[in-house]
């Protein structure tokens, strides 16, 4: 017997090779494993206790390669909160994000989106001063949570803030 209300549609977005595979891998299974590319959308499920509510989530990862950039507003459709995932290590990637966050915007209905840096046992502090701090207040954005795939570092941090955001 389930006590699911409902099951939230939950994506993942951002340029290819940022650790958004390994993100939601580490979140599911505990585990670190490096990943290959991911090949259109795949997805997985995943639960979240807050205060004796479970709220479950199917988290959709959509591959960041440029040739996939055609299929991602439709898998956009009926999401209801959205990682954007950055690589702390690459400034491209970080260049990018208007573009990830706009795709978004527009392919949805006003959903509580959280900006992740991945990557975070690959820098020394913030290495984007307060650049990420202007990003989130332009955009509107819930917030922004530096993470490491590898370490563990936040994980369970960006899927109960996104839970907490689905049921507020």
């Amino acid at each position: 017997m389930s006590d699911y209300k409902r099951v939230y549609k939950v994506i993942v977005v951002g340029e290819g090779g940022v650790g958004k595979t390994t993100l939601i891998k580490r979140y599911v299974t505990g585990q670190f494993a490096n990943s290959k590319t991911t090949i259109g959308v795949s997805f997985a499920i995943a639960t979240v206790n807050l205060n004796g509510l479970t709220v479950k989530m199917q988290i959709w990862d959509l591959g960041g390669e440029e040739r996939f950039r055609t299929l991602l507003p439709s898998f956009c459709k009926g999401a209801q909160a959205a990682i954007v995932v950055f690589d702390q290590s690459r400034f491209s990637t970080f260049l990018a994000l208007p573009e990830w966050i706009e795709l978004v915007k527009k392919n949805t209905s006003n959903i509580p989106i959280i900006l992740v840096g991945s990557k975070s046992d690959l820098v020394t502090g913030n290495p984007y001063g307060d650049q990420i701090e202007v990003l989130v207040k332009k955009y509107g954005l819930k917030e922004f949570l530096p993470v490491s795939s590898k370490t563990g570092f936040n994980i369970d941090n960006v899927f109960t803030e996104i839970a907490v955001s689905l049921t507020s």
